[in-house]
């Protein structure tokens, strides 16, 4: 991820567009697990992998179109006879994935912070909704948390800045508990 985080904010740095597709919510068997990132840049190029296949494919369209004037936006996916159905790769789970279009100074600051404490390796947590109305919470909202537990930064997210809704901290998960993907109350940690 340190990697992608890297070229993420290079491309942005340069005023490229960039969509940061990530993995947030796996059900049943999936080719990746929360976590799994790929880029897509405006010029149809890529970086990472959400598990190859159509699925990719898909997320890449959807990403493209995304770019061409869209908001970031939650993807779901059931892993069935129209994904994969002709190359035998019917995992008959589900995912969901954030898609995030990204070009400004302004999206950059989030990334720089989730990079900086990645790099630190002092432990972070990053906190994606994906179900709005399970969670009450704008969907797409990201909070990033420093290893005690300390918001840093939010990105899309309605709501003072130095605050976390109450349903997100009542998911965050206790260091000892990080790297695992969690899900709680429509919220990916």
């Amino acid at each position: 991820m340190r990697e992608l985080l890297d070229q993420l904010l290079t491309a942005i740095g340069a005023g490229r567009r960039v969509a940061c597709c990530r993995l947030v919510e796996t059900r049943g068997s999936t080719p990746q697990k929360p976590g799994a990132a790929m880029l897509v840049f405006d010029d149809g190029s890529q970086a990472g992998t959400l598990g190859g296949g159509c699925v990719e494919a898909e997320v890449k369209r959807q990403a493209l179109a995304i770019l061409n004037g869209g908001a970031a936006e939650i993807v779901r996916f059931q892993l069935d006879d129209d994904y994969g159905w002709d190359d035998g790769l019917i995992c008959g789970g589900r995912m969901q994935v954030l898609i995030d279009p990204l070009a400004s100074a302004a999206d950059r600051g989030y990334y720089e912070r989730l990079r900086e404490l990645t790099g630190l390796g002092a432990g972070v947590t990053e906190a994606i909704v994906f179900d709005g109305e399970t969670s009450g919470l704008a969907p797409a909202a990201c909070y990033l948390f420093d290893a005690e537990g300390r918001l840093i930064d939010q990105l899309r997210a309605a709501g003072p800045g130095d605050q976390s809704p109450q349903v997100v901290l009542d998911g965050l998960p206790s260091l000892a508990d990080r790297p695992r993907p969690t899900a709680r109350h429509g919220v990916a940690y």
